[in-house]
């Protein structure tokens, strides 16, 4: 009824596991943790191959990977014939600090994105999360060979948190979709934030150095969003309203009392740098709406927030029974 669509998949390894191989003292640690992370790509293969296509088609589930400093060869070559049996791709964590690109390189020689590529990681649709740490002289080259999509969280962090290379992306030709992690799930926030944010990185870098970077559009971000999200999935029918495509889509009012002027800009997709979530006002999925002139329709919305609350209640007192508030 909700319309969900999309392409789940637990990160390997899990967040209980992760901490203790992702910020290790020695490489053996590394190493130690391999059946283990076996274990679970053989886990989330098996829920793939359980939920693929539910929800009458829009579940497709596709492999997911904490990052390549958290793998081992045989790690990565199993998440590759995971993916490859699944056939939906693969998302993960691409050079997302340095220390990530120093711990490949100190292992294997190569870059993070090298590496994936001699182990045959970009055979099928791949997105990589933040790339800070990319090595621009080789690796924009690799990605694009492979038709490889860039997931830009602009609200990755927190607030205030470091910024990443969208601009850099943009200039290489790379293929920028913006991605959301955790800060703000508001979506159109976090188009505002990579646009606005975007733009202040590639003015400082064109001030500092000769790094390429282009200054981002709203224009660039809505294409991000949609037409180059879905073509990276290998998606013709999503992403755009076109004959043959799925209906799905969301209107946004750009012209109301706190995001516009009561009538239509000549450019009204750049009024979307003023919008917010609350100016959607009708959302649906293959022709169904779950939003329509601004109001819930496939639940009652007093009733879901009750049940958020009562959610969010039992989480407080979680945390505050392991004493998170007071220490």
């Amino acid at each position: 009824a909700w319309g969900a669509r999309g392409y789940p998949g637990g990160m390997v390894p899990e967040t209980g596991r992760l901490h203790s191989i992702w910020f290790r003292d020695n490489d053996r640690t590394l190493f130690d943790s391999e059946p283990d992370t076996l274990r679970e790509i053989a886990a989330n293969l098996a829920f793939g191959r359980r939920a693929m296509g539910a929800g009458e088609g829009r579940i497709r589930p596709m492999m997911a990977a904490h990052a390549t400093d958290t793998q081992t060869p045989e790690t990565m070559r199993a998440l590759r014939t995971a993916a490859r049996e699944l056939g939906t791709g693969l998302h993960m964590h691409i050079a997302q600090r340095p220390t990530e690109t120093e711990a490949v390189r100190r292992l294997w020689s190569k870059t993070p994105v090298q590496w994936m590529e001699e182990l045959g990681l970009f055979d099928g649709p791949v997105f990589g999360a933040h790339m800070r740490a990319l090595d621009w002289t080789v690796d924009p080259a690799i990605l694009n060979k492979h038709a490889a999509v860039y997931v830009h969280c602009p609200s990755a962090a927190g607030a205030g948190g470091a910024t990443q290379p969208y601009p850099e992306a943009l200039a290489a030709g790379m293929n920028v979709n913006i991605g959301i992690d955790t800060h703000s799930n508001d979506y159109l926030e976090n188009l505002k934030l990579a646009v606005i944010g975007g733009r202040a990185r590639a003015r400082i870098l064109s001030e500092l150095c000769d790094v390429p970077v282009r200054h981002p559009t709203v224009l660039e971000a809505i294409d991000g969003a949609t037409r180059v999200a879905a073509s990276g999935l290998g998606r013709d029918d999503l992403g755009r309203i076109a004959e043959g495509a799925r209906a799905d889509f969301a209107t946004i009012d750009v012209s109301g009392l706190f995001f516009g002027t009561g009538s239509l800009p000549p450019e009204p997709l750049n009024n979307l740098l003023y919008c917010n979530g609350l100016a959607v006002r009708n959302v649906a999925t293959d022709g169904r709406f779950q939003v329509f002139d601004g109001r819930l329709m496939v639940a009652d919305q007093d009733t879901v927030r009750a049940k958020g609350d009562a959610v969010v209640r039992k989480l407080w007192r979680q945390l505050a029974d392991e004493d998170w508030f007071s220490t």
